[in-house]
């Protein structure tokens, strides 16, 4: 186990990288997950429906409510994914921006193997990069939310807020799964801001206890992630950020947000950032770690 903290008179800087830059280089899509795993037969009419649906509740149309048993057998297959090289180029400028931690919605390793070569993590295996954030009167806390990786090239824990492939009772598809993490969110949210305001009255530093830490915590940039309005457990946190942590920023660069998607992100006090006119999504990733970088080094436009 190491142990991470927050210093008492810092606000962390946060990375949350979403599947945008994967669907960019076509790779790891949304839509090849959903076919790999689904099992349901539909007509042409009911294929044309269930592009109406929420893409996190597809599946569970997919495979007639039976995620956890089709998410297993694509488990291990997941995890050997790598991304194209030019996509591991450009994930390693993210990596190296200058942030206390890294949170990811993706389930697979893309971004670790592009930090380090040699990482691998299967089901059923013991993973050398894995570690727990905290114990628990002697117990190490095992759950998804206590669990990040720490690469050996990398100086950021990252941290699957989704779940990872190699552990699929851990992935977060369609209503059950969402409303687990959900409630595991409200419990540890109220113990955060307990054990918060102890520290800043002892004028102590922090010690991790999981990702929410950070989100709530930190100044969060959002790239990549859909924010599409089904993704409850995200517009929940910055919610709740808003109303617990209101000095604390979320800055969410998307190039192609919806009119209701703006206007909820208004509501919650999510800056978003505006993109360019007439680039290509490969470009505006680019451009947008390079945007990061100046802004968290200082440096000029």
């Amino acid at each position: 186990m190491k142990t991470t903290m927050i210093e008492y008179d810092k606000i962390p800087k946060v990375l949350l990288l979403g599947n945008g830059i994967n669907r960019a280089y076509d790779f790891a899509s949304w839509e090849k997950l959903i076919e790999t795993i689904g099992t349901k037969k539909l007509s042409e009419e009911e294929k044309k429906s269930l592009e109406t649906v929420p893409y996190p509740l597809q599946p569970v149309i997919l495979t007639g409510d039976h995620l956890g048993e089709q998410m297993k057998m694509v488990s291990n297959p997941l995890t050997r994914i790598c991304a194209p090289e030019e996509e591991e180029e450009l994930l390693r400028e993210y990596a190296d921006l200058p942030v206390d931690a890294i949170l990811t919605s993706n389930y697979t390793y893309e971004l670790e193997k592009a930090i380090e070569p040699a990482f691998q993590c299967r089901a059923g295996r013991k993973c050398r990069w894995r570690y727990l954030a905290y114990d628990k009167n002697g117990k190490f806390c095992r759950e998804q939310l206590h669990t990040y990786f720490l690469p050996e090239e990398s100086g950021s824990p990252i941290w699957h807020i989704h779940g990872e492939a190699s552990r699929p009772d851990t992935m977060i598809l369609g209503h059950y799964y969402y409303g687990k993490l959900l409630s595991k969110l409200q419990q540890n949210v109220s113990q955060l801001i307990k054990r918060y305001k102890a520290s800043q009255v002892r004028k102590l530093n922090l010690e991790i206890h999981s990702w929410l830490d950070y989100f709530m915590l930190g100044d969060v940039y959002i790239v990549g992630c859909g924010m599409a309005l089904s993704e409850l457990d995200l517009w929940w946190l910055v919610n709740c950020k808003k109303r617990n942590f209101p000095d604390r920023k979320t800055i969410l660069f998307k190039p192609d947000i919806r009119m209701e998607e703006r206007l909820l992100a208004e509501a919650y006090d999510v800056e978003v950032e505006k993109s360019e006119v007439g680039i290509s999504y490969r470009e505006y990733y680019r451009r947008t770690a390079e945007n990061l970088k100046r802004r968290m080094t200082g440096l000029p436009d």
